[in-house]
């Protein structure tokens, strides 16, 4: 039997009672999407479908066609298609690694604060490192809630260890990996073909409460090419990554916590159940103090922190300072701490950091808000590290 002859055989055996309003809104739909799926199609010679309904006596016969071929065809007209089915595989892809490699740009809001470049390494059960280009190293082992960063300029390494931390993977290091493996197998949107750095793309996009992620696919080879996750907290602020590599084998040594040879240790230690508030404006209040314009850190990312550290160092924006060595670790614990307050908030919280650029002082300069849990109302601190509670209609916009 020719396939013309069993579409039409199929949509003879259709059998519904509908209404005329019925048939009306599902030839609408359809008309629409058919319309809109051609136009994405560049140079695509469009039909005039309000032209085409005025002249069709719409029939039940022609609907079932309609909806049958759609179905018989494997047509997903609002945007699926093989493309989809190339996004549902890579978003298995990344569910089932085991391992992950990529590259990864980070953007800051920071002025004349160049990209942050890096190579991550992941691996199962809770394992990472970071290399920069200028051969700064940081590792996390979730699996005993203890990390080691390697500032090789200094020949200074820093080991710390949280207790009562609990790992948490919307709010710790490992965002990004877990974000990426718990992708939806439905992207939001589609975003057509793109061409990237001369290779002709796919593009899917999914948008969460914090984050935009736009995936790009190779639809020829099937690869993940790029992910770009952009931050609705934190504007300005988004990510680049590339060199994708899956299930490749990665030893261990790489996740080492062993130190280098002939490197001097600051070591940190916290119990961050009991971080506060407080906590947090200890360290703005510390932080300012060491830059000569008294500005605040320009990120809470603690990842990225030591690699911005190291640019505002080059850049003189730090003031000639001198510690014992009692004191640097007390001021590095107090560091951590903050950081801490911060990464441990929940989602709900919906904390926002703006003291980018802003110097200590300002009372009326919102520099940090987040909504305690059970509260209606946010904790606001200003540049002058004042702290007031306020309703959401009152935030700064």
């Amino acid at each position: 039997m020719r396939p013309a002859e069993y579409v039409e055989k199929q949509i003879r055996k259709l059998q519904y009672k509908t209404s005329a309003e019925t048939h009306e809104n599902i030839f609408n739909n359809v008309i629409q999407a058919i319309d809109k799926h051609e136009r994405k199609k560049p140079g695509a010679a469009v039909p005039d479908v309000r032209r085409i309904k005025m002249k069709t006596s719409i029939t039940k016969l022609a609907v079932a066609a309609i909806i049958l071929v759609a179905i018989l065809v494997g047509i997903n007209l609002i945007g699926g298609s093989g493309a989809g089915k190339v996004y549902a595989d890579i978003v298995e892809q990344l569910a089932g690694a085991r391992t992950m490699t990529y590259s990864i740009l980070t953007k800051t809001p920071v002025e004349n604060m160049p990209g942050l470049r890096s190579q991550m390494v992941f691996k199962e059960p809770g394992l990472m490192r970071t290399t920069t280009p200028d051969g700064y190293i940081n590792v996390i082992d979730w699996t005993q809630n203890k990390g080691i960063s390697i500032l090789p300029t200094k020949k200074q390494y820093i080991e710390f260890e949280a207790y009562n931390l609990e790992h948490d993977p919307d709010n710790d290091s490992f965002e990004v990996i877990e974000k990426l493996r718990t992708l939806p197998y439905e992207a939001d949107e589609v975003l057509g073909e793109k061409e990237i750095n001369g290779r002709m793309l796919e593009g899917f996009c999914v948008n969460e409460a914090d984050m935009i992620t736009s995936v790009w696919i190779d639809p020829e080879s099937k690869e993940l090419v790029r992910v770009e996750i952009n931050y609705s907290n934190s504007p300005g602020m988004n990510t680049i990554m590339t060199d994708f590599q899956f299930n490749i084998e990665l030893d261990n040594s790489l996740f080492s916590l062993t130190p280098p040879e002939g490197f001097t240790p600051v070591q940190v230690q916290a119990d961050v159940s009991t971080v506060r508030e407080e906590d947090l404006i200890d360290y703005l209040l510390m932080w300012s103090t060491w830059t000569k314009d008294g500005t605040f850190p320009p990120t809470f990312n603690p990842i990225e922190l030591p690699k911005i550290t190291a640019e505002m160092i080059k850049e003189g924006k730090f003031g000639e300072y001198e510690s014992s060595g009692q004191n640097k670790q007390s001021e590095a614990t107090k560091m951590y701490r903050g950081i801490m307050f911060v990464t441990q908030l929940p989602a709900e919280s919906k904390w926002r950091y703006a003291g980018e650029n802003v110097s200590f002082g300002d009372p009326a300069t919102p520099i940090f808000w987040y909504k305690p849990v059970g509260s209606e109302a946010y904790r606001v601190i200003n540049a002058d590290l004042s702290v007031k509670e306020v309703m959401p209609d009152m935030l700064p916009k």
